[in-house]
């Protein structure tokens, strides 16, 4: 066993998650979040125009654009999203050549998509061996269900959620840049601790529904959250933003958000 797959094992197991190599340029990574800003500016309409799911039965299948307020549910943030798949291309192809802000963005999202699913080829075929079987439960299909999460929070009092304590809903995340410190991932509200990010690294971490791809007990899912740190953001057109991926099975469904968000479910 090297080096890097005795830690990716072991951090899994005791943090939930482990820093895993993913060197995006830092211009690549300001260019698709300028052209996520720049998409946030056109029309509802515009944004709102590609809309379908890559996985019917699952609730975080969709592909698009959506907006949550805090006010509207229990489990919502404030903020603005894009969900990336490469289908899109072969669905919306006459839709991007008549609308360049929309393509800007899709066309900066496709290479780091591809570096994520790389990436997270690579850390499936590591624990292959101690888990056969989780490979193909992901790539095994003609349209894996990895998703790229473009992300804007809005700002929130100092020390108060970005994003309410939760389980992600599918198998497996990668978180792979952020504008500011504020995750905390734990096995439980008690144990958040915030992670710290080394460079040119991504957080690959175990969500709620791992157990459809590693079914074992070794392992558990990442109870996280995050908080506005810092004051500065405050009143600035947004408090923070994010590139996740999203990581499942193919063709299974999710866990019910009362059980991705039961601790703080119960907290309130």
């Amino acid at each position: 066993m090297s080096t890097l797959e005795m830690q990716l094992l072991n951090d899994l197991k005791q943090k939930g998650y482990v820093n895993f190599p993913f060197p995006l340029s830092p211009q690549q990574l300001k260019q698709a979040i300028t052209a996520f800003f720049k998409f946030l500016d056109e029309p509802e309409a515009i944004k709102k125009h590609i809309n379908f799911s890559i996985a019917p039965n699952h609730r975080r299948g969709d592909v698009g654009y959506k907006h949550r307020s805090a006010d509207d549910h229990l489990y919502n943030d404030n903020k603005d999203f894009f969900h990336f798949h490469p289908a899109i291309f072969d669905r919306y192809d006459d839709f991007l050549l008549n609308n360049k802000v929309v393509a800007d963005l899709m066309n900066e999202a496709l290479p780091i998509w591809q570096m994520a699913y790389d990436t997270v080829r690579t850390i499936l075929q590591m624990l292959e061996p101690f888990y056969p079987g989780a490979l193909d439960k992901v790539f095994a299909t003609e349209t894996p269900h990895i998703q790229l999460r473009f992300l804007r929070y809005f700002w929130q009092k100092s020390g108060k959620y970005l994003a309410k304590p939760h389980f992600d809903a599918g198998s497996f995340t990668l978180a792979i840049a952020e504008s500011s410190p504020g995750l905390r991932i734990g096995r439980d509200p008690q144990t958040l601790d915030e992670v710290i990010r080394k460079e040119d690294h991504a957080i690959f971490m175990v969500s709620s529904n791992y157990k459809k791809i590693i079914n074992s007990d070794e392992l558990f899912p990442g109870w996280h959250d995050v908080i506005q740190v810092h004051d500065e953001t405050i009143g600035q057109p947004f408090a923070r933003w994010a590139l996740v991926v999203f990581i499942e099975a193919h063709g299974v469904k999710a866990l019910p958000r009362t059980e991705t968000h039961k601790w703080y479910t119960s907290a309130h």
